[in-house]
C-alpha cells in the first residue's frame, strides 16, 4: 500500500465541504480574495478540527466577482499587502478555533502567477522568508517556483491535480478550453494511481510526461467529482493507495 495527502480548496461557499472532509487529508480555506470572511473560515477550520484534516491558507487576487481566476497586474507592495491581510484573517480565527497552519497554497490566477512569472515568484519566496519561513508552500512540480523554493530552503509539497487534464508538456490545460476538467471518479482516480504509482500523467493527446509529487488536488467547486469521493477512495483502495 502507498499513500498520498489529498488536498481540497474548501471554504469557498460550496455546501458539500462537509462531505468533502471525510475523503482528504489536508484542505486550502479561502481567507477573503476569491472568497470568504471571519465566518466561512471558522467554518470550514472546525470542519478540518473534527475530521483530523490538516488545514491551509489559500490567498488569492481579490477578486470576489471573477473567483481569482483573472490575472491582476498588481504592484509588490499591493501583493504584499494583500496576502499579509488575507493570512491574518486566517491565523487569527485559527488561533481562535484552535488549530495549526499546515501550509500556504496560492488560488487561481495568483496561483499561477507565483509559480511561473519571475516577478510574482520573487515576491512570495521574499514574503515567505521573511514571515513564513517554516511553513509549508504547495507549488506545481517543476515551476520556477519550486526552484525558488529549493534554493533558498523554503519547505515545499509538489502538487498535482487529480480533476485536472495535462498537455504534453506537464502543465495544466486552461480552464477556457472544453477539455480542461475531470468530473468522472473513475478516469481522477486512473490520474491518481499513475502519479502516485509510475510518477506519471498522461496528456490529453494520449503523451506521458514524468511528474513527481507530494500532494493531489480536487477543486472544492467540482461539484461533480466531489459528489462521489467516496468512490474515488474505493477506487483508489483497488490500486493498492490510501489517503493519510
Amino acid at each position: 500500500m502507498k499513500s498520498i495527502d489529498i488536498n481540497c480548496d474548501l471554504g469557498e461557499g460550496m455546501a458539500t465541504d462537509e462531505h468533502i472532509m471525510s475523503f482528504i487529508s489536508s484542505c486550502n480555506i479561502a481567507c477573503g480574495g476569491h472568497y470568504g470572511d471571519g465566518n466561512s473560515v471558522r467554518t470550514a477550520l472546525q470542519l478540518a478540527l473534527s475530521h483530523g484534516v490538516k488545514a491551509g491558507a489559500h490567498p488569492s487576487f481579490e477578486d470576489q466577482e471573477n473567483f481569482g481566476r483573472v490575472f491582476r497586474d498588481i504592484s509588490r507592495s499591493r501583493f504584499r499587502e494583500s496576502v499579509t491581510q488575507q493570512m491574518q484573517l486566517f491565523t487569527q480565527t485559527a488561533q481562535e478555533v484552535g488549530v495549526e497552519l499546515h501550509h500556504i497554497k496560492m488560488h487561481g490566477a495568483l496561483y499561477h502567477a507565483t509559480a511561473y512569472r519571475e516577478d510574482f515568484s520573487d515576491w512570495l519566496v521574499e514574503w515567505m522568508k521573511e514571515v513564513y519561513s517554516a511553513t509549508i508552500l504547495y507549488v506545481p512540480p517543476e515551476s520556477l517556483l519550486e526552484k525558488k523554493c529549493a534554493k533558498n530552503k523554503i519547505p515545499y509539497m509538489r502538487e498535482a491535480f487529480a480533476d485536472r487534464y495535462y498537455d504534453a508538456h506537464g502543465k495544466l490545460v486552461a480552464r477556457s478550453l472544453p477539455n480542461a476538467m475531470i468530473t468522472d471518479y473513475k478516469i481522477a482516480a486512473r490520474q491518481i494511481a499513475a502519479l502516485v504509482n509510475e510518477q506519471k500523467v498522461t496528456s490529453i493527446a494520449g503523451i506521458s510526461h514524468r511528474l513527481e509529487v507530494d500532494t493531489i488536488c480536487i477543486h472544492g467547486d467540482n461539484l461533480g467529482l466531489a459528489s462521489s469521493l467516496e468512490y474515488l477512495v474505493e477506487q483508489l483502495k483497488t490500486e493498492g493507495i490510501y489517503i493519510a
